[in-house]
């Protein structure tokens, strides 16, 4: 069963606002457009893994999450897929790197080649085992013991190759994407003694899926963006050009010629995102580029927000 679904994260949307609304010759543009390819190349090897190499077993006795996020501690630890059953629980760490992997014996060192350079990385099995470990105490703390976590690398970019020793002591904890069901069966072999019952499951399906909190990054921070380096107006639906003219209640594109009425909205979802979570009259006509307080009025009302106060000291909220 899929019990959580693996779709896009909510800070991917706030990279594209964001990626949208900076001038291109801002001298944050490229890290901004750098971390957003990131995301969008991790999220999509976890989709494969997802939709692809997982969906054989989706509908048989394993639960399987993606994109879990959990506090522990003082801090939240993240976990891309998890699968739990029974008998066992399995976390993957996946990676969607166009790079071969290097995994050392001695000491343990992960390298990644570079075009030709072996470059040290972070190992993503000691990732994922992490993780477990955080799992497995997570669940301690909700009176869920004894269940066995296993761990795995799982390498989804069909461009990468593996390289690692015989005799290294974590070879069964990495595997390519192709390979996972294989192991996913091996592991499943070792475990024979059932754990938790049909009721205890779902106690931790709902335990998961209550805690779980998306990340919210404040990316202006991030990148110590003021709001007078993000860029106002409407922006167009169809080709996202800003900003888009305003005339008789109709914003136009200059660039695709798109019209629209309704342009305004997703503006306003932007401001929400990367600015703010309310709004005032007075930046309404700034951001979207009005110059009427009647007219920001109008939209403001029609966008159905909440509201607080009356007249000049009116706020709407998201």
């Amino acid at each position: 069963m899929i019990a959580k679904p693996c779709i896009p994260p909510p800070i991917m949307e706030k990279y594209q606002i964001l990626k949208r609304r900076l001038l291109e010759s801002h001298v944050t543009k490229i890290e901004v457009m750098t971390d957003m390819n990131n995301r969008i190349t991790g999220f999509s090897g976890e989709e494969s893994v997802m939709n692809f190499h997982l969906e054989p077993i989706s509908n048989m006795k394993f639960q399987i999450y993606h994109d879990l996020r959990l506090f522990y501690g003082n801090y939240y630890f993240q976990i891309d897929i998890l699968i739990l059953c029974a008998y066992f629980a399995l976390v993957l760490e996946v990676k969607n790197w166009a790079r071969d992997w290097h995994f050392e014996k001695v000491l343990h060192q992960t390298m990644t080649d570079n075009k030709g350079k072996l470059e040290r990385t972070k190992n993503p099995v000691f990732q994922a085992r992490l993780q477990a470990f955080k799992l497995r105490e997570w669940l301690k703390l909700h009176n869920f013991t004894g269940i066995p976590i296993q761990y795995l690398f799982v390498n989804s970019n069909e461009n990468s190759n593996i390289i690692i020793q015989d005799d290294n002591k974590y070879k069964w904890n990495v595997c390519n994407s192709e390979y996972l069901l294989e192991r996913i069966d091996q592991i499943d072999n070792e475990f024979k003694i059932e754990l938790l019952d049909e009721k205890e499951i779902r106690k931790i399906n709902k335990l998961l899926l209550t805690n779980h909190t998306p990340e919210n990054i404040d990316l202006l921070q991030k990148y110590h963006l003021s709001h007078n380096d993000i860029l106002t107006g409407v922006h167009c639906p169809d080709c996202d050009h800003l900003p888009m003219t305003y005339h008789a209640g109709t914003w136009k594109c200059p660039k695709c010629r798109t019209q629209s009425k309704t342009a305004f909205i997703d503006t306003l979802q932007d401001y929400f995102e990367i600015i703010s979570p309310t709004i005032t009259n007075a930046e309404a006509r700034r951001f979207l580029q009005l110059n009427s307080p009647k007219m920001a009025h109008h939209y403001l009302n029609s966008a159905n927000l909440n509201s607080t106060g009356s007249y000049k000291s009116k706020i709407y909220h998201h």
